[in-house]
């Protein structure tokens, strides 16, 4: 699940927000220097969507006696978080931290990724059923 309002409800699981000439035109040379990969349509940033579907999963398969779950996608340096909501291609990436602008973290310093909603829910989804 991805992190932007309507992505449960997409139909897609909320793939397919990429604009994908701006995307082509990127990879270009020369040209791909002035244009930046952006989002279609005007999305809203939501964290507590993916976390909630992300819990909800894991604790579907545990109570199916599964004895555990790969996530899918930790980090995605291809979508990197952005202020400007057209270029925050965070939230059409499954990964449960977002890379912060060429800067580092705040929750862990040494790196550059900050943790999402997600990766707090799984977390405790995983503390609490030690």
């Amino acid at each position: 699940m991805r992190s932007y309002v309507g992505a449960d409800t997409s139909g897609t699981l909320g793939f397919g927000v990429v604009n994908i000439p701006s995307m082509v035109l990127h990879k270009l040379p020369l040209v791909g220097r002035f244009v930046r990969v952006r989002l279609k349509g005007h999305q809203v940033r939501d964290e507590t969507l993916q976390a909630r579907e992300k819990a909800d999963t894991l604790a579907v398969l545990d109570s199916a006696g599964v004895a555990g779950a790969f996530v899918c996608t930790f980090v995605d340096y291809l979508a990197p978080t952005s202020a400007d909501p057209r270029y925050d291609l965070d939230m059409s990436a499954l990964s449960i931290v977002r890379l912060t602008e060429g800067r580092r973290g705040t929750t862990y310093p040494d790196m550059e990724w900050e943790p999402k909603a997600a990766f707090g829910a799984i977390a405790g989804f995983y503390r609490a059923n030690q």
